[in-house]
């Protein structure tokens, strides 16, 4: 057959479709047949060549095992371990599989780690070993008669066991919690595990408006505060930075803004006070050299826990009632000096420490009125120089004076405009907690 007639089919289908106006069906089945044409063309041109036939060979060479080595039992890590009742730093190092008898006698026979090493029920215990046992450190945290966090360590320096109690240098993270209420408030804010610190400042932020007892089943809290965190640890809690309450359909929001290193206050969206608060100050015109919570020394950066505020002010100066009360404590104790504790309703205490000497018919179990002297600036117990260390305590925990009882100033106008754009910051956190359709949710 002579295949190059079949490469003149298109042209004649093209005559065909020009001279007799056939339809386009036609052309369109003219068209494979060109492609089959043209392709058997080409494959009829080529040489057809067979693969090689391939080799195939079986190999067989035995390996050498590889050697078999122990672990290195030097290699140290560290590991942690949480204290349980009745624990001492020797039984938690057993139970570690920590074989190390000159360790264990130091720990039996150093009164500096006697002192140090009290171990507190819940707290983690980091213990640096190998595989074969040997201790090379242990450290964990521990409250000093002040409440300042000290990272007690005991480590090997020049072959000799030591151990030391130091500052902890912590920082401060935002920590966020949102918790839509199926039960009481007190028991959905434990149980979502919202520090007690932090549920004492929110007990009182609204408490001129509401009870947190008050809320139901369906209303939510969105919460922001300070975490104090050393070595990936949670250790103390800081303020409540911002909260937000929706409670019966109703919004609630309080800022906290501090007015300068040692106060501060709670303000609502707009910048106004929250809380009224006492109508007086304890001391007139003095100004608080220390404030509540847990403070960072400037140069060390360590962390001590202050229970109260501390007011500046010379020796002799007058103190007095801030708020209507009862006298249930006039006493002189060793740390507090001159002490005075005056309970102003059901919940809510004061306390007035380091007096040089007490008011005029200052007697337990007596009445003051606002503006009523108590007692008199000074420097008993344990205190460094003159000053009023004044504690505000609600159901006996320490709260902030400042944003819970004493008068809350207004905002200059630089300080709204400082307030605003840290109300900016916060609230962008608590609409995004608004928006998680969960019963509590959590971002650390």
């Amino acid at each position: 057959m002579d295949y190059r007639k079949l490469l003149h089919i298109p042209q004649k289908c093209a005559s065909r479709l020009v001279n007799h106006h056939l339809s386009w069906l036609g052309v369109a089945a003219c068209l494979p047949l060109l492609g089959t044409a043209t392709a058997f063309a080409v494959a009829n041109g080529a040489k057809e060549t067979l693969p090689e036939q391939v080799q195939q060979q079986q190999v067989i060479e035995r390996l050498a095992l590889p050697e078999f080595r122990f672990a290195d039992s030097q290699t140290r890590y560290w590991r942690d371990e949480a204290v349980k009742r009745g624990d001492t730093v020797a039984r938690v190092l057993n139970r570690l599989g920590v074989r190390d008898n000159e360790a264990h006698a130091f720990l039996y026979t150093s009164p500096l780690a006697k002192d140090l090493l009290k171990l507190k029920v819940g707290a983690t215990l980091t213990v640096q070993t190998n595989d074969a046992g040997e201790l090379f450190g242990l450290r964990f945290l521990q409250d000093d008669d002040n409440g300042e966090q000290l990272l007690v360590a005991l480590e090997k320096r020049d072959g000799k066991w030591q151990a030391s109690a130091d500052p902890v240098a912590a920082e401060s993270v935002e920590t966020v919690r949102s918790i839509t209420l199926k039960r009481g408030a007190a028991a959905e804010l434990a149980a979502a595990r919202v520090p007690a610190d932090i549920r004492n400042q929110l007990s009182e932020v609204f408490a001129d408006q509401f009870e947190l007892s008050s809320l139901k089943p369906g209303d939510r809290i969105n919460l922001v505060y300070e975490t104090m965190v050393y070595a990936g640890t949670a250790i103390a809690s800081g303020n409540l930075l911002a909260v937000s309450i929706e409670r019966a359909g109703k919004l609630h929001q309080a800022f906290y803004f501090a007015h300068d290193s040692e106060s501060g206050a709670y303000y609502d969206g707009e910048g106004k006070p929250i809380k009224k608060g006492f109508s007086r100050q304890p001391v007139a015109g003095a100004r608080i050299s220390s404030g509540f919570g847990l403070r960072k020394h400037p140069i060390l950066r360590s962390l001590r826990m202050h229970s109260g505020i501390d007011y500046a002010a010379s020796a002799g100066t007058p103190i007095v009632a801030p708020a209507d009360g009862e006298l249930v404590k006039v006493a002189r104790e060793n740390g507090y000096g001159n002490v005075v504790m005056i309970r102003h309703n059901g919940k809510l205490t004061t306390l007035y420490a380091h007096m040089s000497a007490f008011g005029k018919g200052i007697q337990p179990g007596g009445k003051v009125k606002a503006g009523d002297v108590i007692g008199y600036v000074g420097s008993t117990g344990r205190s460094t120089g003159a000053h009023l260390h004044f504690e505000v305590r609600v159901n006996d925990q320490p709260v902030d004076p400042a944003t819970n009882a004493l008068p809350t100033p207004g905002l200059s106008k630089t300080q709204l405009a400082q307030f605003d754009a840290k109300k900016q910051v916060l609230s962008a956190r608590l609409n995004l907690l608004q928006s998680i359709p969960v019963n509590v949710a959590q971002i650390d």
